[in-house]
């Protein structure tokens, strides 16, 4: 611990978000590491520089990235992969979901496990479940090493496309989750904040080339300032806003599905797409 100082988190080469913190730890191995107590926000996990997650608000962005996609299959989930997801977050809220039977899971950094577990346990799912297999290996290759049309469910939940995480949002990589998906699953990614970040929305549009159905998804996470986005693919067609699966979380319920899938103009001026009108579901 080192006392309480002035922290700020650059989002643009202008502006940024400051925060009045304790350095708890601090690490530079595959991604530099921080984390930081604060009086508003609890301890929050910072890597490269920007912020993770927050004790505070971590379960918006969990529970959306888990059940907004578990929402649109025709039965719960039974086997789930997770590509990321090393704070063990989604991995809590998946073992809330009756019926899964098995959920493996790929992260490439195992610091930020071991942190995770040291720091944040009581915000972690329970490694300990025998139906859970956790792998430190690339996502991208674990990927290719896992068998065609194994999962019903595939949660990417990664940083942004810098250093490891680049080719999580490459062509190939969303041509293997396509072959891994089964017929009627469902895969999402976070695609950060298309008004700091545009770029990386972008990036991840390459999947709308890839799978037959997909969609754009928005959620409001206090601690980062903006809305951050969603992509979903599947090889049917689903219908976003009629959820089949009814799961409830304390932020997540099957009524926000239209909203989540209501696309600002800006967005849609972003992504080269026209406004729906009412009667219309997806237009990719």
């Amino acid at each position: 611990m080192t006392g309480y100082f002035f922290w700020r988190e650059k989002i643009h080469q202008d502006f940024g978000h400051a925060y009045k913190v304790e350095l708890v730890f601090e690490e530079h191995n595959l991604q530099k590491v921080q984390i930081f107590k604060n009086q508003t926000w609890g301890y929050f996990f910072v890597l490269d520089g920007i912020v993770q997650f927050t004790e505070r608000d971590e379960y918006i962005y969990h529970e959306v990235i888990t059940y907004l996609p578990a929402s649109l299959l025709k039965k719960a989930p039974e086997t789930v992969l997770i590509i990321g997801g090393g704070d063990g977050g989604v991995l809590r809220e998946l073992q809330k979901i009756s019926g899964v039977k098995k959920i493996l899971q790929f992260e490439i950094d195992r610091t930020v496990f071991d942190l995770c577990r040291k720091y944040f346990f009581k915000l972690m799912g329970d490694y300990s479940d025998p139906r859970v297999e956790l792998n430190f290996v690339d996502g991208l290759q674990g990927l290719k090493e896992s068998d065609t049309e194994a999962f019903d469910l595939i949660i990417v939940d990664c940083t942004d496309p810098v250093g490891p995480a680049k080719s999580l949002y490459s062509l190939e990589f969303y041509q293997e989750i396509h072959r891994a998906l089964k017929p009627d699953g469902v895969f999402i990614q976070q695609a950060s904040l298309p008004a700091y970040f545009p770029h990386v929305l972008k990036l991840a549009l390459q999947a709308s080339s890839v799978f037959p159905w997909f969609d754009i998804a928005r959620v409001y996470v206090p601690c980062y300032g903006e809305e951050l986005a969603f992509i979903l693919g599947a090889k049917e067609k689903k219908d976003p806003t009629n959820p089949l699966q009814p799961y409830y979380g304390k932020y997540y319920h099957p009524g926000l599905n239209k909203a989540l899938f209501t696309l600002p103009q800006t967005w849609l001026n972003l992504v080269e797409r026209r406004r729906p009108e009412p009667s219309e579901g997806s237009v990719f």
